[in-house]
């Protein structure tokens, strides 16, 4: 079973690919739309992480409209 770290990971990654051409993206927004997408429980501050982790190598900007 992969770990929840990956599930989540490829969670985001789907986000970004759907937001690709978007040079800012909302916070609120994702963070909302993870939950049910990412299959795992990890809490709001280490969702926020990863997706501004993943969105900057990306080079996306996230709007921190929290």
């Amino acid at each position: 079973m992969p770990d929840q770290n990956a599930l989540v990971r490829a969670a985001i990654a789907r986000l970004l690919s759907q937001k690709t051409g978007a040079s800012v993206i909302s916070m609120k927004e994702s963070i909302e739309e993870l939950p049910a997408t990412a299959g795992a429980a990890l809490t709001i501050e280490d969702l926020q992480d990863l997706l501004l982790e993943m969105a900057e190598e990306r080079g996306m900007m996230v709007a921190l409209d929290l």
